[in-house]
């Protein structure tokens, strides 16, 4: 019985063709930051990455048509990408928010609502709006002055790699545990913004509870009794506002400089 060897023919090689996959917001990213950029194309994929729903797309279209870079200059229509990128989690669109908000550009001026965006913005991580953030509290802009959070955010900005720095803010020797504290829990994401809102309502209590006694203040010097109850009073309140309660001591003498300056 003869067994043939069949040769089996070979089959022939299909090339397979593949596409590399396009992300519109990494293309528009490299022509953005290239050197020299162009932004009229980084625009361009922008619009395509905002159009299929990219919040990061949204923030850098919004953030070219504010500053006219690659099409021309609209503010409104880049507050109206902002608010929805925000909407969708972004934080540098949070934080873009923030900025216009701040300023007016593309609609009215609203302090509270800008410190609203950096304080999510901050919530997320974005060192820039951290930055703002502390220097909001610092100056008591949109808010109460919380100068003791305003030191913390600064440091925590920092941690996060933001290249700004603060010029003459610097933290006392006596401030310095409360600052590191309080830097730490703001490192928490989640507490972050209860933290700044809990603040914000201790600081309005410490001064509706002081408002009264400073309408009452005379030349004429107040009755012991009077002072005691004030002192009382001022003391309760300190209780209750907890880490705010170094605002109703006396300002004592700085003790000098230390490692942590802004």
């Amino acid at each position: 019985m003869n067994t043939r060897n069949k040769r089996t023919s070979p089959r022939p090689l299909i090339a397979a063709t593949i596409t590399p996959v396009v992300n519109p917001l990494q293309q528009g990213l490299a022509l953005f930051h290239a050197a020299p950029p162009d932004y009229e194309r980084a625009a361009g994929w922008f619009r395509t990455a905002a159009a299929a729903g990219d919040a990061e797309g949204m923030t850098m279209l919004a953030l070219c048509q504010l500053e006219g870079l690659g099409v021309a200059a609209d503010a409104v229509l880049a507050r109206r990408l902002l608010l929805r990128a925000a909407a969708r989690g972004s934080a540098n669109g949070q934080f873009q928010l923030g900025r216009v908000l701040m300023t007016g550009r593309g609609g009215p001026m609203s302090e509270g609502d800008g410190l609203t965006a950096y304080v999510n913005a901050a919530a997320l991580g974005h060192a820039e709006a951290t930055f703002n953030l502390a220097a909001c509290l610092f100056a008591g802009v949109g808010c109460l002055p919380d100068r003791l959070a305003a030191k913390a955010l600064y440091l925590r900005s920092r941690t996060l790699g933001c290249p700004l720095r603060a010029q003459g803010v610097m933290v006392r020797r006596r401030e310095l545990k409360a600052v590191r504290t309080l830097a730490a829990r703001f490192a928490d994401p989640g507490r972050l913004v209860f933290l700044i809102q809990e603040r914000q309502q201790e600081l309005a209590l410490l001064q509706a509870v002081a408002r009264p006694r400073q309408a009452g203040t005379s030349s004429a010097a107040k009755p012991r009794p009077l002072r005691q109850a004030g002192r009382l009073a001022v003391g309760v309140v300190a209780a209750m506002a907890g880490t705010l309660g170094q605002y109703l001591r006396p300002q004592s003498r700085d003790a000098g400089p230390t490692t942590l300056t802004f």
